[in-house]
């Protein structure tokens, strides 16, 4: 019989398991204290504020990223005063390149480090394919996956040289299935879930962990105000469609609000989902294939 030399514990990553693990709590393991965070798209009432709150309520210091400055100022001093923690706001426009890697740059430097990276990209325009222009088009791939890559780029220049660190790019359940009038956009979100899967295959062995998140409905107080009391003739188009959503496809029979969907950010974002590498879950409400 051959000996085999090799160090089998080491082969099969025994060596790195958390055994410190083993008996703490779960909510220990979702404790972010210390943990210095990035999230884009966080100075409106959407997604992203929700994502900061979640994170900052864990522990995390966090930088919020927007276009409109005194927005993500605002919501900085109300995670600080609420949570306790460090909150930084950065004015940028995460469609331009060098504007991206600035702001993570800078907050990087006013973090004191970075751990956790949230692409959390807010551009969309809807309506039937054949009525879009270039521009239409152009704009819905940068907004839906473009400025999701040039995030987690610049983010990669910090995470990748000190081995470790988690970027959590938001894509749609509509990456999933078919939705009538956002084929450019779910084309797009097909994409961040095949970006997210092929990023980490890419720099999970470096030590960086990629992992997704794929909304359905969301609700925020403006959306909110816009179906209960439509304006236009938009408005009415969207309430249909949304109404037609819940009704055919939706299996919990409802919309949900942006921090049932920060929860599962949250929770990828924690030493609880250590395990779990390049996957995108959806929070959807179980949306599928009407």
């Amino acid at each position: 019989m051959e000996t085999d030399d090799r160090d089998w514990a080491q082969e099969l990553g025994l060596d790195r398991l958390p055994t410190h693990t083993i008996g703490m709590r779960v909510s220990e393991l979702l404790d972010l204290s210390g943990r210095k965070a990035i999230v884009t798209g966080a100075g409106g009432d959407g997604l992203g504020q929700a994502i900061a709150n979640r994170l900052a309520g864990l522990g995390a210091d966090v930088a919020l990223i927007g276009r409109t400055f005194w927005k993500v100022e605002k919501r900085a001093a109300e995670i600080e005063q609420r949570w306790g923690v460090k909150a930084f706001p950065v004015l940028a426009d995460m469609s331009d390149w060098d504007q991206v890697h600035r702001a993570v740059r800078e907050s990087h430097e006013a973090l004191g480090g970075l751990d956790i990276m949230v692409n959390n990209p807010v551009m969309v325009v809807g309506g039937p394919f054949e009525n879009h222009s270039k521009d239409d088009i152009d704009r819905t791939v940068l907004g839906s996956l473009t400025m999701m890559m040039y995030g987690a780029h610049a983010a990669l220049e910090y995470l990748l040289p000190q081995g470790s660190g988690r970027i959590l790019n938001i894509g749609a359940v509509g990456g999933r299935i078919q939705q009538k009038g956002l084929t450019v956009y779910c084309a797009c979100k097909a994409g961040v879930i095949g970006f997210t899967r092929n990023l980490a295959h890419e720099v999970a062995p470096r030590g960086v962990n990629v992992l997704g998140v794929a909304p359905g409905i969301m609700i925020n107080p403006t959306l909110r105000q816009r179906v209960l009391d439509p304006q236009s003739e938009h408005d009415l188009v969207g309430r249909t469609a949304v109404l037609n959503s819940i009704t055919n496809q939706v299996q919990l029979g409802r919309v949900c609000l942006p921090e049932e969907v920060a929860n599962m950010v949250a929770y990828l974002a924690s030493d609880a989902a250590n395990y779990m590498c390049g996957q995108t879950i959806d929070v959807a409400g179980g949306q599928w294939m009407g």
